[in-house]
């Protein structure tokens, strides 16, 4: 059919003529399309609701195409020092796969590799110092890889990394308790001051769905978040599990948790300017 002329716009005819004569066929087609809108439609709902009640939008940074794709396609979230939404995070209960396992098992031990001949050294070294003169050349232009992708395109303002130079870490993590008790739907179920990493669980108000919050006060000051949906679990028996996306529902308990935590922290800040005053001089006040 791919041979006669003008094949496609006959079958466009053809078609057209059996939804038009052909009553019973219609009736199919069109109850069809308005079972495949009506789905549509649900789907949009749900994820203009639950992105509303997870205080996400799709028309922050980086754009309305990047948040969308992420919010229906990837149920974690992970802060990073730039923000990125492609930073991961790795789950105690995250086993490696299991083709990684079987390949690592079934691999033969290396063998060792023979000593280069004198000859081979001196090759690998010319060929080195070529490498590095073009590298440093004027003309040398960087790889397609390394200018194709905007970097802004991936970064997401609400996962970077906060950031509490001068707070102790033990104080952090005390506030960071009074922060996770303050939040309606949050509930600490580990909390090691010696790691420094607080294990949450967040509870839905409508579906009572579970998703896990984990905030980690580093040495340096600074709180690491990871959240993922309860689906996401490896052990996790929802269907959602079978939906890739989580309406950004990890974004927004980060979210969540710093937009309830910096208040407090400019509290302190203030008050430790205050103890820092009192101990000046008063002429130095």
């Amino acid at each position: 059919m791919a041979n006669i002329p003008y094949a496609h716009e006959i079958l466009a005819v053809v078609v057209l003529l059996i939804l038009i004569f052909v009553r019973p066929i219609r009736r199919i087609v069109f109850l069809l399309v308005r079972i495949a809108i009506a789905v549509v439609a649900i789907v949009v709902a749900i994820g203009g609701v639950s992105m509303l009640m997870n205080n996400e939008t799709i028309f922050d940074k980086p754009g309305v195409e990047a948040r969308t794709i992420r919010f229906f396609t990837q149920d974690s979230a992970a802060t990073s020092q730039k923000g990125l939404g492609s930073a991961t995070c790795k789950w105690p209960d995250a086993a490696p796969s299991a083709a990684a396992s079987v390949a690592a098992s079934s691999a033969p031990a290396p063998a060792a590799a023979p000593s280069p001949s004198p000859r081979r050294k001196e090759r690998e070294r010319k060929r080195a110092k070529d490498q590095a003169s073009a590298a440093a050349s004027p003309g040398a232009t960087p790889s397609p890889a390394a200018t194709a992708s905007n970097p802004d395109d991936d970064v997401y303002p609400e996962l970077i990394t906060p950031s509490y130079p001068g707070i102790a870490p033990a104080k952090l993590f005390a506030l960071s308790q009074r922060v996770i008790n303050s939040l309606g739907g949050w509930k600490i179920v580990n909390a090691d001051p010696k790691t420094g990493v607080i294990d949450c669980i967040y509870t839905s108000r409508i579906l009572q769905s579970q998703d896990d919050v984990r905030i980690t006060v580093t040495p340096k000051s600074e709180i690491d978040i990871c959240a993922r949906s309860g689906s996401a679990r490896p052990d996790s028996t929802s269907m959602l599990r079978y939906f890739p996306g989580d309406f950004g529902a990890s974004v927004g308990h980060i979210k969540q948790f710093t937009e309830t935590m910096d208040p407090m922290m400019d509290e302190v800040y203030k008050q430790e300017q205050e103890k820092e005053n009192a101990k000046k001089p008063p002429a130095m006040r």
